[in-house]
């Protein structure tokens, strides 16, 4: 009887132990990339769930231009119940092949986050002709790949504007990271701007040729600032809480760039051009689950609400806010012209 008792509790075992191999236990394995990826899904009742996944060169956690790419993805999935995935701080040699991956995964929507992958973008859209590509801040397209761009130009205007007027040592910084040709187009406009309101002020530019090196970017302020430079536009994602950093430690002042950085440094940080990713990102999937989707540049920028001027402190005057907001208005309305694009 009593080995009865143990057949049975051993056949029983096996059973269960077969059961759980059969609803499998194994993890979903993600596009390979040396520094790892990462998805989440939603769900659509009643029709096909969208699949969009992204690559960005940078950390998703960086306050600037990749963590605006990550909020727009998550904002897709929030929106359009979409099931998303993304790999960060992508090397130039792993981008053909992580979108190969996900493009192999079935991924209706697939998104290169900045200039730098306009080459592969083109590429593997050629390659898989039934999936839809868009490239942020590219000028690339083809029949399935689409590229998304701000304005250039518009913020740049926005924020010589206040610089130039807001220096009492008309020496103006830009500290940026790599020296892209979006960054020329804004910052071109940034000093034609500021030599048009105040003649006397001299802008000089440093690149730290990184997006993530927070201390080089630091120490490149505190050069400006040591060469009489008092107001510093951050443009550098990661870089620009090395600037704050500094414009803190000396008392000097900084327009920040793609999110709005007050909050950093609420004394120090004039306002920011806070550029929206995010509702960039959202209109492109919206256009491809509406089946309205083109291979072509979605120019976007002031009066689309993806771009403005951010919050204020108290070193900007109203009179020099309703000044801005003047000329925004008259940006979107087409009665102020700007150079735009780049």
């Amino acid at each position: 009887m009593h080995k009865i008792k143990k057949i049975l509790v051993l056949a029983m075992l096996a059973v269960f132990v077969f059961s759980l191999a059969a609803c499998g236990g194994g993890q979903s394995q993600q596009p390979s990339s040396s520094e790892g990826s990462q998805s989440s899904s939603g769900e659509t009742s009643g029709e096909k769930t969208l699949r969009v996944a992204m690559l960005v060169s940078g950390p998703v956690n960086d306050g600037g231009w990749n963590q605006s790419a990550y909020e727009g993805l998550k904002l897709i999935e929030r929106e359009l119940g979409a099931e998303i995935a993304f790999t960060e701080k992508v090397q130039q040699a792993d981008q053909a092949n992580i979108m190969r991956d996900y493009a192999r995964k079935g991924y209706d929507l697939i998104i290169g986050h900045g200039f730098e992958y306009s080459d592969t973008l083109l590429q593997i859209a050629e390659e898989f002709p039934d999936t839809k590509f868009v490239g942020v801040g590219t000028k690339v397209t083809a029949p399935n790949l689409a590229a998304l761009q701000f304005n250039v130009g518009e913020l740049g205007h926005l924020v010589g504007i206040v610089v130039s007027q807001v220096t009492k040592s008309n020496k103006i910084g830009i500290v940026a990271g790599m020296d892209t040709p979006t960054g020329k187009a804004e910052f071109d406009n940034i000093i034609e701007v500021t030599k048009k309101i105040n003649p006397k002020a001299e802008v000089v530019t440093a690149y730290t040729n990184s997006w993530e090196d927070v201390p080089k970017a630091k120490e490149a302020a505190l050069a400006q600032i040591a060469s009489g430079v008092d107001v510093i536009v951050a443009n550098g994602d990661a870089c620009n809480l090395g600037v704050i950093q500094a414009a803190k430690e000396k008392g000097i002042q900084v327009v920040g760039w793609t999110g709005d950085q007050h909050d950093l440094a609420p004394d120090n940080v004039l306002t920011s051009a806070v550029q929206r990713v995010d509702k960039m990102m959202l209109i492109a999937a919206q256009e491809l689950k509406n089946g309205t989707f083109e291979g072509k540049i979605y120019n976007l920028g002031l009066k689309d609400g993806v771009q403005y001027m951010g919050t204020y402190n108290d070193k900007v005057p109203e009179e020099l806010r309703q000044q801005v907001e003047k000329e925004a208005q008259g940006i979107i309305d087409g009665t102020v012209q700007i150079k735009t694009g780049f």
